[in-house]
């Protein structure tokens, strides 16, 4: 019996520290942190800033880490239309980004024309780091299946 209640008592520790820890890799989370912060008028340089963090709002939000590509001023993110975050968001609504220590109210809009010049972008941001992604046939497969949102002020 004294097991079982050290068993469980790890176990409840364990859980505790992964839902205060997540999001972690492609693992999503609950909780997005940073100080709230109404979004700048204009981004500074974000291309040495390879991760954000996104809630979509949900019964239960959710919070991933993902890439993202700055182009004129905006944000756009790439996500796979089957992937549980985009399914929530499907066509757009209200996000939190978390940029470095800042997490700022956006709306997310799929973008549904000029998507090419966005992907390049983001291929060109990512590709020196990620060559492995890239020169694999998982790129072309994530690229086909997925959806550009366009992130913007509110």
């Amino acid at each position: 019996m004294k097991i079982w209640k050290i068993g469980l008592s790890l176990f409840t520790v364990v859980l505790i520290t992964l839902l205060v820890r997540l999001p972690i890799a492609t693992t999503p989370g609950f909780f997005i942190g940073g100080s709230a912060s109404a979004a700048p008028a204009t981004w500074e340089d974000t291309s040495s800033i390879h991760e954000i963090k996104l809630r979509v709002a949900d019964l239960i939000p959710r919070v991933v880490i993902i890439w993202f590509v700055e182009i004129d001023n905006d944000l756009y993110i790439i996500g796979e239309t089957d992937s549980g975050w985009v399914s929530i968001l499907e066509t757009g609504g209200p996000v939190h980004m978390r940029l470095e220590d800042s997490t700022y109210p956006l709306l997310a809009t799929m973008v549904t024309s000029s998507e090419d010049k966005i992907l390049q972008a983001w291929q060109e941001k990512y590709e020196a780091d990620y060559p492995e992604f890239f020169a694999s046939s998982a790129s072309d497969d994530f690229l086909e299946y997925s959806s550009v949102y366009r992130l913007s002020r509110i």
